[in-house]
């Protein structure tokens, strides 16, 4: 009987701890994060297509 009480009380513990306190696995831990993680992206998406464009201006004029 201890250890059921023992182990009710740790899971309702751990769940208010992600809930509290979020962190990897809490609820209002994906919500700001991947928008800035989106934005950083993008920009990172931009660049590259940036070098990849002038890489290959590079190549053509080396086969000329």
């Amino acid at each position: 009987m201890e250890t059921v009480i023992f182990i009710v009380v740790m899971l309702v513990g751990h769940m208010l701890m992600m809930y509290f306190m979020p962190g990897m696995h809490g609820r209002h831990a994906h919500t700001e994060s991947d928008q800035t993680n989106n934005n950083s992206l993008e920009k990172e998406n931009k660049q590259l297509k940036e070098e990849v464009y002038e890489l290959k201006s590079k190549v053509r004029r080396n086969e000329r």
